[in-house]
């Protein structure tokens, strides 16, 4: 009786284990996440750039 529970306790460990690294797995961004990342690099990052490299050279 004893090996049978010690095997199920295990079972419910090892389920329990596997739930948890799959919460912990790096996950991405989102798409919606991904399309205000490239937004914002068009219309903040990319200009602030171009303006000072322009600087930079004149």
């Amino acid at each position: 009786m004893s090996d049978e529970l010690s095997k199920e306790i295990l079972d419910e460990l090892k389920r329990i284990n596997e739930k948890l690294d799959q919460l912990h797995t790096s996950k991405g961004l989102s798409t919606p996440m991904k399309f205000v990342a490239i937004l914002l690099g068009f219309v903040v990052i990319g200009p602030t750039i171009t303006i000072l490299i322009s600087r930079l050279f004149n």
